[in-house]
């Protein structure tokens, strides 16, 4: 049996299966690479791509007019996935997605193969209850790769399984799979039966029975006498949560009064799935009004990225009237996060 790394790239966000790149490296089972290559096709589809962030394919999108069609590289590709191989992508289920969307679309008949997918490896190997991407995995093991460009993104994910088979002390592939409890993904029917880790589904449970009481926890903590909380809403929540969002923004009435540096606050979600963050107040900025705090700090801190002056004061006015920013002016909470 030999390794089949793929990884597919897509040009259209608006179209399945607007296919324009399948990057393919086959290897045997002793990671001895047979062939390496980028296959280019004509997607039969204008390039739409609107991502968070930019993304460089690392090739010249206007020629892709000039390639063939998927349909044209049918009989070749069919042959290379119909072979005693065990297809491997990195977000599997993603590529294996886009490669059924690719051949429905042209009118073909669906590949017929069994598959594995290296984030579900690492991310049991590792202990990542909510996966990892490739660009973060070359950080971790300190490994150069051209990212987005379809065969080296192939080739990096050939390299974790090995890499995951000697960290677990495993000399084959059966006894990481052994090992990690893999069932292995299959595609079938345009259907996808996605692959699952045993050992990774019991880390997960483990960790949310874990969260769930450090939750529990943390509530007691807010309701405690003494106790300072605020409640935030759920888009800034989740903002300060993920790191985005660094200052929280209140009237300075009498509760705010009593803060100091040093003093942890509890920040509650107001969701009808309430979340809960305790903080350390690392610096307090009194204003005479939103405006001068506006000015004083960066849209990204304030967590207004694409917000105008305008857009900031109209959401501000709908927490605090101009009666309350006037009587107690504004102060600007900096913080480090204690549990994330």
């Amino acid at each position: 049996m030999d390794f089949l790394a793929i990884d597919l790239e897509a040009c259209n966000t608006y179209v399945k299966g607007s296919v324009f790149s399948i990057g393919i490296v086959c290897a045997d089972e002793n990671f001895k690479v047979k062939y390496k290559r980028n296959i280019l096709i004509n997607p039969k589809c204008k390039v739409a791509m609107h991502f968070r962030k930019p993304i460089e394919f690392h090739i010249d999108m206007a020629d892709l007019a000039n390639k063939p069609t998927i349909s044209d590289y049918y009989a070749e590709l069919k042959e290379i996935f119909s072979g005693d191989v065990l297809v491997l992508a990195h977000s599997a289920n993603n590529d294996m997605y886009m490669l059924n969307h690719a051949l429905r679309r042209a009118g073909l008949k669906p590949f017929k193969f069994q598959y594995i997918c290296s984030q579900v490896i690492y991310s049991a190997v590792y202990d990542y209850p909510n996966g990892i991407g490739l660009d973060k995995v070359s950080e971790d093991l300190h490994i150069g790769f051209t990212h987005h460009l379809a065969d080296d993104d192939a080739e990096m994910c050939l390299y974790l399984l090995k890499h995951c088979m000697e960290k677990m002390g495993c000399n084959s592939y059966a006894e990481l799979e052994t090992k990690l409890k893999i069932q292995r993904g299959h595609v079938e029917n345009y259907e996808l039966f996605p692959m699952r880790s045993g050992y990774l589904d019991a880390l997960r449970v483990q960790h949310r029975i874990e969260k769930a009481k450090a939750k529990k926890k943390l509530i007691k903590e807010s309701q405690a006498k003494g106790a300072v909380s605020f409640n935030v809403q759920p888009h800034f929540f989740d903002l300060i949560k993920s790191g985005s969002k660094k200052i929280e923004i209140r009237l300075n009435d009498e509760k705010r009064k009593t803060l100091k540096v040093g003093d942890v606050i509890f920040l509650v979600k107001e969701s009808a799935k309430p979340d809960i963050l305790k903080v350390q107040i690392t610096k307090l900025d009194v204003r005479e009004s939103f405006l001068e705090i506006y000015e004083s700090y960066s849209s990204d801190e304030l967590g207004f990225k694409e917000s105008d002056l305008l857009d900031f004061l109209s959401v501000m006015a709908e927490f605090y009237s101009p009666e309350d920013e006037k009587k107690y002016g504004v102060v600007a909470i900096k913080f480090k996060v204690l549990n994330n």
